[in-house]
């Protein structure tokens, strides 16, 4: 009888070891989960993070051209006065 309690109490840790290995599984397939989403989600920003600074480009170019035009026009207009 002693030896069947035994059996049984190394059948039951043997049990609760395989339903701790399955649980570990299921947390390292998570991980790799949430690994791979943060990977794309980086990958995401750094794409909008160049596109960000094209446009700042882009807008800082406008912003001097504007400037010209306006400096040619108020000196058009300062000629055509003195005229």
């Amino acid at each position: 009888m002693d030896d069947n309690a035994r059996l049984r109490r190394v059948e039951d840790k043997i049990d609760d070891l395989q339903k701790a290995i399955i649980a570990l599984a299921k947390v390292e397939v998570k991980i790799e989960t949430i690994f791979s989403r943060q990977t794309s989600i980086e990958e995401k920003v750094n794409e909008m993070g160049r596109t960000i600074q094209t446009l700042s480009n882009k807008a800082n170019n406008r912003f001097s051209e504007r400037v010209f035009w306006i400096i040619v026009c108020a000196a058009v207009s300062m000629v055509v006065r003195l005229i």
